[in-house]
């Protein structure tokens, strides 16, 4: 698939771009394009070092939705809305996007704070990009684990939106080794899933943690 990263010059941007790239076309995009190139050329010779050889390219964002199959919107709240607005009218409305973004703010500890009117980023940005599927996914997969290539994850990732999207994107999640994707509900769900990012981080501050994230424990039902 081909896949369009959009602040992909950040760390979770940057990881995911990592783990992706020896099995599909992955774009880079930034709002630099200066940015965004030199963060391909980075992530093809940290491949390069370990083994593997593949080509990324580095664009602007609005040239790195072009022919996308898939978007992510590896960007903070603040700055994930106006490019969503920004990529709206240039979308193709078949392209899926993916929204791992959190709503927080900062008072003594952080807090989930998502736009009242719509309940969590993931709604926001569907509401903005009504022609395309969003499904929301990876906000406890902690970027630094990512980018380390050695660190073999085992982690869960929790995957919230419309059926046949969903599914097609707990197949990319699979497709990084050491991550397990698990079906979290309809869209509407992702208020409870991206809440979980600002107690992860609040927890890890108050235990003296790093890179903390989750893991579903259950018995199977047969």
């Amino acid at each position: 698939m081909r896949i369009a990263l959009l602040g992909g010059t950040g760390n979770i941007g940057e990881g995911l771009a990592l783990r992706w790239a020896p099995k599909h076309d992955v774009v880079i995009g930034s709002r630099s394009v200066e940015k965004a190139e030199e963060a391909a050329t980075s992530c093809e010779e940290r491949l390069f070092e370990e083994g593997t050889s593949c080509e990324l390219a580095g664009e602007e964002n609005v040239q790195a939705i072009a022919n996308c199959d898939v978007v992510v919107l590896a960007l903070q709240y603040k700055y994930a809305m106006p490019t969503t607005i920004a990529i709206k009218d240039k979308l193709d409305p078949n392209a899926m996007v993916v929204s791992p973004v959190v709503p927080m703010t900062q008072d003594g500890f952080l807090r989930y704070e998502p736009s009242k009117k719509y309940g969590s980023a993931a709604l926001e940005i569907q509401s903005t990009l009504s022609d395309n599927e969003v499904v929301s996914a990876f906000h406890t997969t902690p970027a630094a684990r990512l980018i380390d290539l050695k660190d073999k994850l085992g982690l869960d990732v929790l995957v919230c939106g419309s059926e046949k999207p969903k599914q097609i994107v707990m197949g990319l999640v699979k497709d990084i080794e050491g991550l397990t994707p698990f079906d979290a509900g309809p869209l509407e769900a992702s208020f409870m899933v991206e809440s979980i990012t600002p107690l992860l981080i609040n927890v890890s501050a108050r235990n003296r943690l790093k890179n903390s994230s989750i893991r579903i424990i259950g018995q199977s039902i047969k």
